[in-house]
């Protein structure tokens, strides 16, 4: 076993079977105890299984690859994120309950919008009356569609029943009957959104006992990372997979990062919940052996008493500089950046100071902007870290290979449906349904005005012969690869040409990660395995990472630029109540506490808004927190 120190210890080697609440502080070895105390139930035990879920595939993939060595660790142990889990139980028993053989997610926002407008129009609904919230404007039509799509997410996270919908939203009288069309809607559509899967398979472990009885009898014990981040569908369908027979429960988290609120989230799922329902013994980790003196100092001061310095901790650096503008801030971390790589080595340094060994977090994208333009001028390379959602297509080629799959797994689903026809420039049927639409849409493209007809058509009937349970996709790949690449030779679209096949590569290489990690062999499974986030590539950028402070939940480097520290951009101006102000705070400890050396925290006296004016600010409050 690693080394652990005694606390650490105690939880890897309780008693086998009882429920433990872990309150683990940033740097205290939270995730490592979770693995360990994983291989330690294995190794103790001779056919129990063990789920642990994760909030993050990358998290998910990174205790798999600490467990490899453990023998039979596939066939015992279940890692995933909590989605993933309940997606598989979707597709083995979601037809218990209704659901169509072949559902897909719908996981972007604009889809889900769509689907929207298509049920109140199927209802009834004058749609300009409706979306006539300010004159028309299409910034509030915008925002209406938006409200109510955040207020669906609110009844499926908080799994509210009618009564209390009706309750919740008692002064909107028809918002019962508008949220129910959007569901009927989505199953119309073949379709559900990305909150639906908890509640679906919340409702298969409540409404068939028997589903939630066979994953029992294999699995005897759960470990839940990241706990204080649980909303209560994510709470309630843990339960409902526990049932009564699972009490070796482990929940370890950090209240004090606790950021995703926005998502209903909340720490009471792990300090008040998890206690009330399984009476866990409770232990504290506070000892943070990931990060400097400098930088303990500065997560002390915004949350008093949460880290404490282990025996070895080095003394770090920290600075906090205030700047005249954001181009000057932006200037400032240029230099230091160049400064600290012209250092090459320091004895706080492990190896050579290099770029992917630095980070700068901001509480938004936004922030970036100076920034950016910044880097490009010093030459400075960098990458924006994004989520683990794969990014649309550039090219029609992708666009099409994308919309086409989706059309192809289910032919009743005319939001992709309608985009695939729009990208082809040509009309979309009157009716969905049609198994043979693919190859219809490509006899009808051969003399389309799109780019590259000829390869498009190639490629949806390539698409329509594809077998759904066990698709050659290598040789798919193959025969497409050489189709798009004998237009190599025409100048005309080499650019359109070059965009697909670097397209076409990353589908490959997707279809390759997927089958590596087992995740199935069907087309319905890859494309759900794409819209769940298991396939992207978690590889270091290369270059200067860029982050906002969600995205780099989980991840540390051993250098942080904090940017930006305003108030009314961190803390963000939308957060008023005493709730969410406290919740910012975790915003920002949790960015401090991603530096394991050294911490560089700037701000600008004055920042240029969206509309052109350029305003006098005022440091953040955190700010003023870490200087006293």
């Amino acid at each position: 076993m690693i080394s652990l120190s005694e606390r650490q210890l105690s939880i890897v080697q309780a008693p086998i079977g009882e429920a433990m609440q872990v309150l683990a502080s940033a740097g205290s070895g939270k995730t490592r105890v979770l693995t360990e105390r994983v291989r330690y139930i294995l190794e103790h035990t001779k056919k129990d299984g063990v789920i642990a879920l994760t909030f993050t595939n990358k998290a998910a993939e990174e205790m798999s690859s600490r467990l490899e060595s453990v023998t039979d660790i596939e066939e015992r142990c279940w890692i995933a994120t909590i989605h993933a889990l309940a997606q598989r139980i979707l597709d083995q028993y979601g037809h218990l309950i209704g659901l169509p053989s072949e559902l897909q997610i719908y996981e972007r926002d604009q889809d889900r919008k769509a689907v929207f407008l298509q049920s109140l129009r199927e209802n009834g609904f004058n749609i300009e009356e409706f979306l006539n919230g300010d004159g028309s404007k299409a910034k509030s039509r915008e925002q209406i569609i938006q409200k109510y799509m955040e207020k669906f997410s609110i009844v499926k996270r908080e799994l509210l029943s009618d009564e209390e919908i009706w309750q919740r939203y008692s002064g909107e009288t028809k918002f019962l009957s508008i949220y129910h069309a959007y569901q009927s809607a989505l199953i119309d559509s073949g379709g559900i959104d990305f909150d639906d899967i908890l509640v679906y398979a919340h409702k298969i472990l409540l409404e068939h006992p028997g589903c939630g009885n066979i994953y029992r009898a294999k699995y005897k014990h759960l470990c839940v990372d990241e706990a204080q981040d649980l909303n209560k569908a994510q709470y309630e369908f843990i339960k409902g997979l526990c049932g009564e027979k699972i009490k070796s429960v482990l929940m370890v988290g950090d209240p004090n990062q606790m950021i995703y609120g926005f998502n209903g989230s909340s720490h009471a799922f792990l300090c008040q919940y998890f206690v009330q329902d399984f009476y866990p013994r409770i232990i504290e980790l506070k000892q943070n052996y990931r990060s400097s003196k400098s930088v303990i100092y500065l997560a002390n001061k915004l949350k008093p008493g949460s880290q404490v310095e282990s025996n070895y901790a080095l003394d770090g650096h920290k600075e906090i500089i205030k700047h005249s503008d954001e181009n000057a801030e932006a200037t400032w971390i240029c230099s230091k950046i160049k400064e600290l790589l012209n250092k090459k080595n320091h004895s706080e340094i492990e190896g050579e100071i290099l770029l992917t060994k630095m980070v700068v977090i901001a509480r938004n994208r936004f922030v970036f902007k100076a920034l950016e333009e910044s880097l490009t001028k010093n030459e400075i390379p960098y990458a924006l870290k994004k989520g683990e959602r794969k990014a649309e297509s550039d090219s029609v080629f992708g666009k099409v290979l994308d919309l086409g799959i989706r059309v192809r797994l289910n032919p009743k689903d005319w939001v992709d449906g309608k985009k695939l026809c729009s990208v082809l420039k040509i009309r979309p049927p009157e009716r969905w349904g049609d198994i043979d639409l693919l190859n219809r849409l490509a006899n009808e493209i051969r003399k389309s005005e799109i780019l590259l007809p000829d390869i498009q058509a190639d490629l949806l009937k390539a698409i329509h012969e594809l077998d759904l349970e066990k698709p050659n996709i290598m040789k798919f790949y193959g025969k497409l690869k050489q189709i798009v690449e004998s237009r190599q030779v025409c100048n005309e679209y080499i650019e359109e040409v070059e965009r697909s096949l670097r397209e076409l590569e990353e589908f490959k290489e997707s279809w390759v990660t997927f089958r590596r990690k087992g995740l199935g062999e069907s087309l319905t499974a890859f494309r759900n395995a794409m819209a769940l986030g298991q396939l992207c590539d978690n590889s270091d950028q290369v270059g200067l990472t860029l982050s906002t402070v969600h995205t780099m939940k989980g991840l540390e480097k051993d250098i942080v630029f904090l940017m930006g520290m305003c108030e009314g951009v961190f803390p963000d101006y939308r957060a008023s109540s005493k709730q969410e102000i406290e919740e910012e705070r975790n915003n920002a400890f949790v960015a401090v506490t991603r530096a394991r050396r050294w911490i560089y925290i700037t701000y600008p006296l004055q920042r240029m808004m969206p509309w052109g004016d350029s305003r006098l600010q005022q440091s953040s409050r955190f700010i003023k927190e870490m200087e006293v």
